[in-house]
């Protein structure tokens, strides 16, 4: 696949993230600002611990890293009208040889309440689709409200439920994860 570096939405500008350290500040404030909500769904934010944490293990380990091999296209959200981060959208586990996705997002929590990640995920499904993707996923935690009226809203379909398919630190208990599923052809 070959995503675009930029793609743009009516209020929104999903953007490939460059490796700058001035990033990183810029990310780990609004994790900072959110952590609360954040650290119920996403395991990675008790790690995330300053902005060297954000630089070297997501700039670099996992935006540039995925990039590169063309496995993965994360993108920064920004709002086209202030160029202010809001959040991120990554299209994971890009697959050439099945043509298949999975799509992670989250918001900042002044950010929530837009429509802002509806609008991300459906610009970053339009891309994919017309990159030769046939199937686009979005997991999420059950309890994760939000995430699942996201999926929802953008026309995915529940194909099923993994009970307690992985550990939450953060709820000391086995979760279920959602599976939602769209193809090319109801997009």
């Amino acid at each position: 696949m070959d995503m675009p570096e930029i793609i743009e939405t009516e209020r929104l500008l999903l953007v490939k993230p460059e490796q700058k350290f001035a990033l990183a500040q810029e990310i780990f404030a609004a994790v900072e600002i959110s952590r609360a909500t954040l650290r119920q769904w996403l395991p990675w934010v008790d790690a995330t611990l300053s902005p060297d944490d954000e630089y070297s293990s997501y700039l670099l380990n996992y935006c540039a890293a995925n990039w590169q091999k063309h496995s993965g296209f994360p993108y920064i959200i920004r709002l086209k009208d202030t160029n202010d981060f809001i959040g991120s959208v990554d299209l994971m586990g890009a697959d050439d040889k099945h043509h298949k996705g999975e799509i992670g997002y989250w918001l900042c929590d002044n950010a929530v309440g837009h429509g802002y990640m509806q609008e991300a995920v459906l610009a970053l499904e339009k891309t994919g689709f017309a990159q030769g993707l046939n199937r686009i996923v979005i997991k999420n935690d059950t309890r994760n409200l939000r995430s699942v009226n996201v999926a929802k809203r953008c026309g995915y379909h529940l194909d099923g439920v993994l009970r307690q398919d992985r550990w939450s630190e953060y709820s000391k208990m086995f979760v279920d994860t959602n599976v939602f599923s769209k193809l090319k052809s109801e997009a």
